[in-house]
């Protein structure tokens, strides 16, 4: 199955956020984004490419501003031998059978495509595909990508299922399994979680997994972030019901609020010592004095591209903290951008988590 995203508006395209969440959106629906398109205009052009995108795509789905939504439509009419008509204050082709508020499915011999017109800073409207589960993800920990493929063959050849894999740390690997029977797909999973058990993690957010299993058992969770400054609450903000294991953290970027906020010795920190074990330790273990959390996880280093005097750039140091006092703690070397950088620090150290208590994530 392939699809497409289509995005058109010169507005649209200008506004970052507003895309951001278009495509937030879209994979909620398709599990991912298999292919994006961004358009400033409905230029002359865009006849001749929606006829070929309906050819090569199964299912395309249109975000249209005001301006451009009458030409697509009106292009997808065309394309079908149809005629555009109002409907429930929408213009949509009379053989439109699935329609929406500002939302409609014209379907074609080998595609389907769901036109939505959509404002700035409106909901957006609801996309109306229908999809038939023929793939879905699962993650794998502690292990490395050529050992799983490796274990992973006999099972795909069993189940009749093909999959691709990444590697998103070098122990969290990725696998998106795909079979066009349902049945197979389920009974490939099932196959994967006898063979993996607690290794395996169902969906391709890990983040989501482990917030899930927080609410489930009842237990928060608090950070002590500095190079990150506060991507590790931010990311988990994302996730719906929070609250239920979220109170709040601390970015402590400057030594003098590590010192005052997480009571952190002069001592320790003198000397470039906020890039250390020792101060992450300690930044552990001040996130227990302030916050009533079960897990507390802390991060320090250097994001940045210039090296520090006593630390080099992509050198991050990240802790893990359980209440009962044990924990474990990970010094990283990531290369890339100042924002890859924090947000692979922000992925390992929630890993380092899981890591912490296994058997609470199984």
């Amino acid at each position: 199955m392939r699809h497409l995203l289509l995005i058109i508006g010169e507005d649209l395209h200008l506004h970052k956020n507003f895309i951001a969440y278009i495509c937030e959106e879209y994979e909620k629906k398709f599990k991912e984004l298999n292919e994006l398109k961004i358009l400033t205009k409905a230029s002359k052009d865009l006849p001749f490419l929606l006829e070929g995108w309906i050819k090569e795509f199964n299912y395309i789905t249109i975000f249209s501003n005001q301006v451009n939504y009458v030409i697509v439509a009106k292009i997808l009419a065309t394309l079908n031998e149809d005629l555009l008509v109002l409907k429930d204050d929408i213009l949509v082709p009379s053989k439109t059978l699935s329609f929406d508020q500002n939302s409609f499915i014209s379907t074609f011999e080998r595609s389907k495509v769901n036109c939505i017109k959509t404002e700035l800073h409106q909901k957006l409207p609801a996309i109306l595909h229908e999809l038939e589960d023929e793939f879905d993800f699962f993650m794998l920990k502690d292990i490395d990508e050529q050992s799983a493929r490796l274990l992973l063959e006999t099972l795909t050849k069993s189940y009749d299922t093909s999959i691709q894999t990444t590697s998103i740390l070098e122990n969290l690997i990725l696998i998106k399994a795909s079979n066009i029977e349902h049945a197979k797909l389920e009974s490939f999973f099932m196959a994967c979680k006898n063979l993996f058990g607690a290794k395996m993690m169902l969906g391709n957010n890990p983040l989501k997994y482990l917030a899930q299993t927080l609410k489930e058992k009842n237990l928060k969770i608090s950070f002590a972030e500095s190079c990150t400054a506060g991507l590790c609450a931010a990311n988990l903000a994302q996730i719906d019901g929070v609250s239920a294991l979220f109170e709040g953290s601390l970015i402590t970027y400057s030594n003098r609020l590590k010192h005052e906020w997480l009571g952190i010795s002069e001592g320790v920190l003198e000397n470039g010592g906020e890039y250390s074990e020792r101060c992450v330790y300690f930044m552990l273990k001040g996130t227990f004095k302030t916050s009533q959390c079960d897990f507390a996880l802390a991060i320090s280093g250097v994001a940045g591209e210039a090296n520090e005097p006593t630390c080099k750039s992509g050198r991050v140091f990240i802790g893990a903290m359980y209440k009962d006092g044990t924990f474990l703690q990970e010094i990283l070397d990531f290369k890339g951008n100042r924002n890859f950088i924090r947000e692979q620090a922000c992925l390992a150290a929630f890993c380092l988590m899981m890591r912490l208590k296994p058997e609470f994530f199984v």
